[in-house]
């Protein structure tokens, strides 16, 4: 009994949190109407309850750290799985356009970040965003969407993020559409994955786990990924070579896969890093990616390593183990899209990926474009076009 006064104590502080973020939200817009309509009675929600997906917290966001075609943006912390299948905690942003919403909610616009980092401080919902990000999605709400931007289980919930794990992006992206809809704000029962970089490999990870059970964030009808690692194993392998070239970003992307490699899997790394590899990782863990880089001082990534040609002596199965999702079953049509000099993530894979994808998946449409001489955010923003073309066709 005492437990079950505690939770609803909690739920009814949660809903009475919402209900003043949204109010505030739509006060500073000047929207009395819109006050109106989202200020419904929340779900109740649990700070500590066991189903995943539970809201225990609601913030209106810094417009600093928001888009500009943004009437209101708010933060909110979810529960969800960690990288040991521990109940954790997440955050995610919701950015909702101007004006009030369409009959049925606003269209739902799930968003995959890229690489920022592994550390606590690193969470997108909470720095400025890019002003490669602010130009796509300033056109993404501007055409009447919502987006839910989730920042990745240990991104701003005081832990560490595991580096394209698999399961964490899967979990992090449906369990944040979960909790969205407890949310006294009105949102059409579909939505569409949008995923660049990193963000593509978490859109698809969450797309395989949603094959597998659909009943966990139902409504899934795209998915859009661009500048998808569409073979980790092997271009990552390459990455590490002496005689690779590519980005500078590189490094730092190699400094968290082996961060994360070596957390899941104590030993398993360390021991085979040059003596700059071991601080570098180090550092890895708390720096976010512009200072990373920076701090490798023009240093590839064969730097981190004693043997640039054999990283470790499981690294190919490990990173397997670590970034891969079942591809057999794709539960909604697919969009891939790459440029042709990308050198941050190289498209070498990338034109049969689809086709391939495709003969295992009929009963959906997978299409591959090639954005010619675009690198790897020129690629993402010149997709925007055949986005939103994909959006109006697959949000009803």
């Amino acid at each position: 009994m005492v437990s079950g006064l505690r939770e609803g104590v909690v739920a009814m502080a949660v809903r009475r949190r919402v209900g003043s973020v949204v109010r505030q939200a739509a006060l500073a817009v000047g929207a009395v109407s819109a006050c109106a309509a989202l200020t419904a009675t929340a779900a109740p929600a649990m700070a500590d309850g066991s189903e995943l997906g539970r809201i225990s917290g609601v913030e209106l966001l810094n417009s600093a750290w928001s888009f500009d075609k943004a009437a209101v943006s708010l933060g909110f912390t979810y529960s969800t799985l960690d990288q040991r299948g521990n109940q954790a905690r997440a955050t995610a942003g919701l950015y909702l356009p101007a004006g009030l919403p369409p009959a049925g909610g606003w269209p739902l616009v799930v968003w995959g970040h890229g690489t920022i980092g592994i550390g606590n401080d690193c969470a997108p919902s909470h720095r400025t965003q890019s002003a490669r990000n602010r130009g796509y999605f300033n056109g993404i709400l501007d055409s009447g969407y919502a987006v839910l931007a989730p920042d990745y289980q240990g991104l701003g919930t005081g832990g560490n993020f595991s580096y394209y794990n698999t399961a964490v992006e899967a979990r992090s992206m449906l369990d944040a559409v979960t909790a969205v809809r407890s949310l006294p704000v009105p949102l059409t029962g579909h939505y569409v994955l949008v995923g660049q970089s990193e963000g593509a490999h978490a859109v698809m990870s969450a797309a395989a786990a949603y094959a597998r059970n659909p009943r966990v964030a139902p409504g899934l009808t795209g998915v859009i990924a661009t500048g998808l690692r569409t073979n980790p194993p092997k271009s990552l392998r390459e990455m590490f070579r002496s005689s690779s070239t590519g980005s500078a970003n590189q490094v730092g992307y190699a400094g968290y896969y082996l961060a994360a490699l070596e957390e899941l899997n104590p030993g398993s790394v360390t021991p085979y890093l040059s003596d700059f590899g071991r601080e570098y990782v180090e550092k890895a863990a708390t720096e976010c990616l512009s200072d990373l880089v920076a701090d490798a001082g023009g240093r590839r990534p064969a730097a981190l390593v004693a043997d640039p040609d054999n990283p470790t002596p499981t690294f190919e199965a490990d990173i397997r183990s670590l970034v891969s999702y079942q591809e057999d079953v794709i539960p909604a049509d697919l969009m891939i899209g790459y440029g042709t000099a990308d050198i941050d993530v190289p498209p070498a894979d990338t034109p049969a990926y689809g086709p391939e994808l495709q003969s295992h998946n009929p009963w959906v449409r997978v299409s591959v474009t090639a954005y010619p001489g675009k690198d790897h955010s020129g690629a993402f923003l010149a997709s925007l076009p055949d986005a939103l073309d994909f959006l109006h066709a697959h949000l009803p």
